[in-house]
């Protein structure tokens, strides 16, 4: 009752008037009181509803077509399958108005959330989300409801490559999990946490998160989700240097692919990733043969622009490694257009446009590149990349012979190595002493 009064503006005191009081009307809402018939049918007419709506009945048939359609869009924008899932939501929007359970229709409201987040329409994600706060204002106690709210909002952080946001709201989620009854959510926020891990320079507890949700996956049956956790797991592994590891989990998600309807967009992500993974173990020639599969197994408006840039930034990075210049110089600047509004990728992309120029003696704009790279990467708190660009820079400088200019970015790579490690659990400083300290026998 309270629901459908707010979305037609009305207050309790134009609900109430010449019904019942607005005290009892309060008590109503929230479900302190039990109204009669005749209370209810003209309050369901004014508010342009049904008794059975107000009650919160709802036919079996239509909660059961409804949770079917929730998890198929799901399942749909795991694999970033947005226009299915778009399809299915219209359908699944057009049986809210026959849907009374509220939990219903605040788990539709986050999944249309969740579609515009896939869609990048930021004004259309804010806003709901914002509407929905304001609506729904009783949904934090329902820990199944919460866990998917902080989850969208690590989502929205997460793409716009603030990892430590992310982590928080993630984090957050991670606390109610002993109250949650949603298993799938689990693996999902077990899975955003393992990315995260990996992306912040930490792929041991990404490794530990990455199997919580496989095991929660194959405990469901959920066998096309897991791939999409194996190929964070693999990532981790590769991140780790354990590479082997990491090839049998994207060999295992290539083989379910064979045996299950998996997407090629899934596909293709598992053939980046061990284009990736073949280059670290210097396997150059597996390595491009992965990654141009990645581009080939999917035509182009399959794959979102961003991972179409690291396609191609990872061709550059195996075309530096092998000497081909003018083939990473190709494939880097198809990246850096790719990459336009994703700044860390971008960032990333100018680190192997400066090995480019330096490659061909272009000393100037290596420096140039470097240095762009270095101030985006400091704006956005990425520690380990500011750690790296500034070592090399620093020491490019040192032979050189510019020892000023090597000081500021050897020690800016310090200050940022560090940070990647735990404080020390004792003090640096010495208490004060008690008693006069005798000196050693000789």
């Amino acid at each position: 009752m309270r629901r459908r009064r707010k979305e037609l503006g009305m207050t309790q005191s134009e609900l109430a008037e010449g019904i019942i009081s607005v005290p009892y009307l309060s008590l109503i809402e929230n479900e302190k009181a039990h109204p009669r018939p005749d209370i209810l049918q003209p309050l369901a007419g004014r508010l342009r509803s049904t008794m059975k709506n107000l009650m919160g009945v709802t036919d079996e048939g239509t909660i059961r077509k409804a949770e079917n359609l929730i998890d198929r869009i799901r399942t749909a924008l795991v694999y970033d399958g947005v226009d299915q899932a778009l399809e299915d939501l219209t359908e699944l929007k057009s049986l809210s108005s026959a849907i009374a359970d509220s939990k219903v229709l605040m788990k539709i409201e986050l999944l249309e959330i969740n579609v515009w987040i896939h869609r990048f329409d930021e004004e259309r994600y804010r806003n709901q989300l914002e509407t929905f706060g304001k609506r729904w204002d009783n949904f934090e106690e329902e820990p199944n409801l919460m866990i998917w709210y902080l989850r969208l909002k690590g989502n929205i952080a997460f793409l716009k490559d603030r990892y430590e946001e992310a982590m928080l709201h993630y984090k957050a989620a991670e606390k109610i999990l002993p109250d949650v009854t949603d298993e799938l959510e689990k693996a999902y926020i077990f899975g955003n946490l393992g990315k995260v891990h990996l992306l912040m320079s930490n792929p041991a507890l990404g490794i530990l998160y990455g199997e919580k949700a496989i095991e929660i996956m194959l405990r469901k049956d959920r066998w096309v989700e897991m791939c999409s956790m194996l190929n964070i797991l693999g990532s981790c592994h590769t991140h780790n240097g354990d590479y082997m590891e990491a090839v049998h989990c994207f060999e295992r998600v290539l083989r379910m692919g064979n045996q299950f309807s998996i997407s090629k967009v899934l596909i293709s992500r598992t053939y980046h990733e061990l284009g990736i993974c073949y280059m670290k173990l210097q396997e150059y020639e597996r390595a491009t043969h992965f990654l141009h599969l990645s581009l080939e197994v999917v035509s182009p408006e399959q794959l979102p622009q961003w991972e179409v840039g690291c396609v191609h930034q990872v061709l550059c990075q195996t075309y530096i490694k092998t000497g081909e210049i003018a083939k990473a110089k190709e494939h880097i600047l198809k990246a850096m257009d790719s990459l336009k509004h994703r700044e860390r990728l971008r960032a990333e992309c100018l680190i192997y446009l400066g090995q480019i120029h330096y490659a061909k003696g272009e000393d100037e704009h290596f420096i140039r590149c470097y240095m762009e790279a270095i101030e985006s990467f400091l704006k956005m708190e990425t520690s380990e990349k500011v750690a790296r660009a500034s070592h090399t820079l620093g020491k490019y400088f040192q032979s050189k012979g510019e020892t000023d200019q090597s000081l500021i970015y050897l020690l800016l790579a310090v200050e940022h190595y560090n940070s990647l490690f735990p404080p020390v659990d004792f003090e640096v400083t010495l208490p004060e002493q008690k008693t006069t300290v005798k000196p050693f026998p000789q």
